[in-house]
């Protein structure tokens, strides 16, 4: 039988609605639990298809049959580029699944994670428990608050933490609600500023095809703080369009250019469902229509000059193209720039 159902197909509880520019049913056999926290209004269904189904504010987060696909994802195509790497910090994610991915990789020494609602947390106790064990894991140090005033006030003493830097800092929030400050330009300054050299910031975005605004807008930000933003993109059947984006942002760590020491990521053993190594390289790879909206993309030529050529289609793949169409999210003089504070100009193409 299916793994993720319990027993044989029932006749359905309810049918669980999602309603954006598209309209999506998802067939259930319960309403397992819903609880209004003071963010958001939390829900867990049980599907004999998809398995549990965690919603938030009526928009679907997580399902069992899938969630790999966007955790493994976030994770691992971020960690492949840090091998060294010892502290990460994890903001949102409260369903577990980001964190349970990154405990996979033993070189990790510790993991903050911050995650505002504990509504969320205990859901995926009872629930996700498979995702959950993370919270009580010795390598993790969980703080349930605001996220914006962690990153900004750093309060490494006051919460028990090492002074320092973090290697990476993964963003695993929805696009709403109590989530909102977390987009703002100060934002990623104090997450800036909280990187190793070296660092990686990465965060869910939105559906390459349906939110190029969201992803214009992120790639115009992230583009005056580091040297290096691309977007990487996942398969996600459950999530609007079916096709979601992350964001990848570096002061020195270009996706293509960075040798990515796979040996050593054979050596962890780690077992994924979705993620490989061919994926991790097609997953930078994307539509033009998505390209035009992007200050950066990277091309096969940088990862294998010998065998793919550099090309350009103006107008149709070239980053930028189509970036006068879209609203910018904040000005360039109100974002300090990285390194000595100056505003870097914004390079198109590949950098």
């Amino acid at each position: 039988g299916d793994r993720f159902g319990k027993g044989p197909p029932v006749t359905p509880y309810a049918e669980f609605t999602e309603v954006t520019n598209s309209h999506a049913v998802y067939r259930v056999s319960a309403l397992l639990k819903t609880e209004q926290s003071p963010y958001q209004l939390v829900q867990a269904y049980q599907s004999h298809f998809f398995g549990k189904i965690l919603t938030i504010d009526g928009a679907l987060m997580i399902t069992e049959r899938d969630e790999s696909n966007y955790h493994e994802s976030l994770v691992h195509t971020t960690l492949n580029y840090l091998p060294d790497a010892r502290r990460v910090l994890v903001i949102g994610g409260g369903d577990g699944g980001t964190v349970t991915q990154l405990l996979k990789h033993p070189n990790l020494q510790e993991i903050v994670w911050v995650e505002i609602d504990e509504v969320v947390l205990r859901f995926a106790r009872e629930f996700f428990p498979h995702l959950a064990k993370a919270q009580s894991d010795g390598r993790v140090t969980l703080r349930v608050m605001n996220a914006a005033r962690f990153v900004q006030e750093a309060q490494y003493p006051v919460v028990g933490v090492n002074n320092g830097t973090f290697d990476a800092i993964l963003l695993d929030t929805t696009d709403f609600g109590s989530a909102e400050p977390l987009f703002s330009s100060s934002f990623y300054v104090d997450c800036r500023a909280l990187l190793a050299p070296r660092g990686v910031l990465a965060f869910n975005l939105d559906s390459p095809q349906w939110g190029q605004v969201r992803l214009a807008a992120a790639s115009e930000q992230l583009s005056r703080l580091f040297e290096h933003t691309y977007v990487f993109q996942c398969y996600q059947p459950t999530y609007s369009s079916g096709h979601y984006a992350f964001m990848f942002a570096s002061r020195t760590l270009h996706p293509f250019k960075a040798k990515v020491d796979w040996a050593r990521y054979a050596a962890k053993k780690i077992e994924t469902r979705y993620y490989n190594p061919d994926l991790h390289y097609a997953s930078f790879l994307l539509p033009s229509q998505v390209q035009s909206v992007l200050h950066r993309v990277p091309r096969l030529h940088q990862l294998a000059p010998d065998i793919f050529p550099a090309y350009t289609l103006p107008g149709i793949n070239t980053p930028g193209s189509a970036r006068s169409r879209v609203e910018p999210l904040v000005s360039a003089s109100s974002i300090p720039g990285p390194g000595d504070g100056a505003i870097p100009a914004m390079v198109r193409g590949d950098v």
